[in-house]
């Protein structure tokens, strides 16, 4: 097994924004939810 300097840094920028990505949904979610609770619970 050989080290690919480049494909290692690609892995990790392409893991980098999928968890960017991800935080960003959760972080919708979790504001659509707290807004939906404000409507509906008070």
């Amino acid at each position: 097994m050989s080290y690919n300097e480049k494909q290692d840094y690609q892995e990790h920028v392409n893991t980098w924004k999928n968890f960017i990505k991800l935080g960003t949904y959760c972080t919708i979610g979790i504001l659509a939810l707290l807004v939906l609770m404000a409507i509906f619970l008070v």
